[in-house]
């Protein structure tokens, strides 16, 4: 979601407060549409041109006393260095050609996707191949893999040395050698690869040592989970495509962890703390100097998580450094970090205080204090790094304002947070290893989308591409910001209006409420366009009110705002909702008989509950990959929020939709990816055959070769479909 125009101050809002019958809310924020211009259309909604881009392939280099950013430019790789202001030039597909010619690799006819940049090296895709090249000499070093089934890889940029998968296997490259790292002929046993389906912030399976000497790496064992299967169409062939898929309730995959010893060839098993059948593994670190691993350790239940230190050389428990509970959840997403200078000190996000804030420990498990203010209400949504000294924690977080996002250095001695950022809005920010330059993507309700380098203390060492408008010319909507009470009374809300281009107060427009209302996502920030995507203002000029709610359960607003759906996903999200549909109601220049809803995922599962819970407010319903059943949904995060079907039936029963099949009326689209390996098809076919068998009319789609979404240029069809749903029945 993105784009839009308005103006705040030092992130405090402009409130105009009124209550509109029974119902309070403040307009926040407000701007005006401009009637001229030309009208967005499906068929151009993908067209790149219509988005604020930034420089291709942007990037630090891995050297801490040489800071420099890399990007693309058309057929050459460029370094800027922020130190002296400097760009240029460092390697041309030209010269990669030259030397994969002489080879006799097959040519680049672009420049290649880059995966990491080293020391005078850069590794990069080329083909099936995985190369690193050094960019001095113009020369090839080697490849790293020579199979096209290769991924996963983790490069030690010091070493040089290649960690990748084949299938479920790990292999390392050293020393311009190959080997396998693990023999597992059983598909089922995974090595090196993404566990517990990416919850809990897991981006990759491997995890090298500081030295290049060992590595650890994720051991998943799925022998024991049920199969699930997906079927794959091809026009000369079909078949079906097995995943393993532990539903709630259900036996889930065992992870250990493995060290391998790059220079003895061999490998060891961590000794298990816990049934590895009854635990999740969420982060692994290496010690400073390589002789310990620290791993997060959390149960199943998600609600006591340990640190545990092992020690690197007998894979051996050495300690249970600190532990953390909570009666609701314990949701780790980021590891350890090791404060520089300071090899015994290192420091851990947690929500314990009610929001993320960071916290210093020493090795031995003390809690040494918050370096952010616990006390405070805001969330530290990332933590980026220290400074070189230790001295200076770097963190994002919503400390102006819940829908902005910013840099902000902490001493950690004192505590005094400042602000680097300068502009209002949400900052995307990668740091130098050095802390002392930071790429900051920001964009704000003035600006769609800004890439510049700034330092520690925000100055801005240079604007690598500034974008204010990327649709002008094109007709805008109006969009309003409103803040409004949740059911509880108390809890503010944040509501996003868009009102057609030549909106009129006295005519009577129809409501397409686009909802999510889920953990981990927050649909209306401070970005460009409040956050609201590209197909929503097209709705916006066919002559539709879109209107979006962030309910409790959403992101960004601390532990109780996000857990209060605990146990009873769909109750305050719909309650909430249903504030939102009653202001809208208020509001004269609203058809209360013309209101659709849609969503896709967990608001697919939203846009199904309040269509089932009030068929008679919601005339019309799309919904695409919706949990129907939360016993179908996947272990890790189901069980979180809803503990298992055994310990609490009645809360899996109240969010059944199969159970509510009966309030079904007017007009429902289900939108489901063939494919779908997070939410299984299964889910929405049961849910068509149950309304079949009532004899309730329901609109099914199915895109046969798509995942969980659709994605790519088939998404304009998506976009068309919906369209064509509301614009026939709304």
């Amino acid at each position: 979601m993105e784009k839009l125009k308005s103006r705040f101050l030092a992130g405090i809002f402009l409130m105009i407060c009124g209550t509109v019958q029974a119902q309070e809310a403040r307009l926040l924020a407000t701007q005006e549409s401009v009637a001229e211009g030309k009208k967005l259309q499906i068929g151009h909604l993908m067209d790149r041109s219509l988005y604020a881009g930034a420089p291709s392939q942007l990037q630090w280099n891995a050297l801490v006393n040489e800071p420099a950013c890399f990007f693309v430019e058309g057929d050459t790789l460029k370094r800027f260095l922020p130190a002296t202001g400097v760009t240029e030039n460092v390697l041309t597909r030209e010269d990669l050609n030259n030397d994969l010619a002489m080879r006799k690799y097959n040519l680049m006819d672009h420049f290649p996707h880059i995966l990491e940049i080293g020391n005078g090296t850069v590794f990069f895709d080329c083909h099936d191949n995985r190369m690193i090249f050094d960019y001095r000499a113009k020369t090839l070093i080697f490849d790293a893999s020579q199979r096209s089934d290769a991924t996963n890889f983790d490069v030690h940029t010091k070493t040089l040395q290649v960690a990748y998968t084949r299938e479920n296997n790990l292999y390392v490259t050293r020393n311009r050698m190959r080997f396998a790292v693990t023999h597992d002929e059983d598909k089922a046993i995974v090595n090196g690869q993404v566990v517990h389906r990416n919850e809990f912030g897991i981006t990759k399976g491997t995890f090298w040592s500081n030295s290049g000497n060992k590595l650890a790496f994720y051991v998943m064992d799925e022998r024991m989970v049920n199969r699930y299967p997906l079927t794959v169409y091809g026009e000369d062939s079909t078949y079906v495509r097995q995943i393993r898929y532990p539903e709630a309730g259900n036996t889930m995959h065992r992870v250990q962890v493995k060290i391998f010893d790059a220079m003895a060839h061999t490998s060891r098993f961590l000794e298990p703390y816990a049934d590895p059948g009854e635990n999740y593994i969420p982060s692994i670190t290496w010690s400073p100097d390589d002789s310990e691993l620290y791993v997060v350790m959390l149960d199943r239940n998600q609600k006591e998580l340990m640190l545990l230190c092992y020690d690197a050389n007998t894979g051996n428990v050495k300690r249970v450094v600190f532990q953390e509970r909570n009666s609701t959840y314990v949701e780790p997403e980021a590891g350890i970090v090791f404060r520089p200078r300071h090899p015994d000190q290192f420091a851990w996000l947690s929500e314990r205080s009610g929001y993320n804030h960071l916290y210093l420990y020493r090795t031995d498990g003390e809690c040494i204090k918050a370096i952010t203010p616990e006390k405070e209400h805001w969330m530290v949504t990332s933590f980026l790094g220290f400074s070189l000294d230790g001295n200076t924690a770097y963190v994002t977080g919503t400390k102006d304002g819940p829908l902005q996002e910013n840099l902000y250095g902490v001493d950690v001695q004192t505590g005094k947070v400042t602000r680097i950022t300068k502009e209002n809005g949400v900052h995307r920010v990668k740091m130098h290893a050095s802390g002392k330059y930071f790429i900051d993507d920001w964009s704000s309700p003035e600006v769609a989308r800004c890439t510049q380098i700034i330092d520690n203390k925000g100055k801005i060492v240079k604007v690598m591409k500034k974008t204010t408008d990327p649709m002008e010319g094109y007709v805008s909507p109006e969009f309003r910001l409103y803040s409004l009470k949740a059911a509880d009374g108390k809890t503010d809300l944040y509501g996003r209006m868009l009102l057609p281009p030549d909106f009129d107060a006295n005519k009577k427009y129809p409501v397409i409420v686009y909802v999510y209302g889920g953990p981990h996502v927050q649909l209306i920030t401070q970005r460009y366009n409040y956050d609201c995507g590209t197909f929503l203002r097209f709705l916006a000029q066919q002559g539709y009110i879109v209107w979006t709610l962030d309910s409790r359960g959403s992101a960004n607003r601390g532990f109780a705002f996000e857990s209060a759906i605990h146990r009873r996903v769909g109750d305050v999200e719909t309650a909430d909702q249903m504030r939102g549909i009653e202001f809208l109601k208020s509001l004269p220049y609203v058809d209360a008989a013309r209101i659709g809803v849609d969503g896709w995922s967990y608001g697919g599962f939203m846009t199904l509950t309040l269509k089932t819970r009030y068929p008679d407010v919601f005339k019309v319903a799309t919904a695409g990959g919706p949990v129907i059943d939360w016993k179908w949904y996947e272990v890790m995060y189901g069980e979180r929020y809803m503990g298992t079907p055994q310990d609490n039936p009645e809360g899996y029963r109240n969010a059944n939709l199969i159970e509510r099949v009966d309030s079904v009326r007017g007009k429902v689209l289900i939108m489901q990816g063939g494919l779908d390996p997070v939410v299984l098809p299964k889910n929405s076919i049961t849910f068509v055959e149950k309304c079949i068998e009532k004899k309730i009319p329901v609109d099914f789609f199915l895109y046969p070769a798509h995942e969980h979404n659709v994605r790519g240029r088939e998404r304009d069809h998506l976009y068309e479909k919906i369209y064509d749903y509301y614009r026939q029945n709304l």
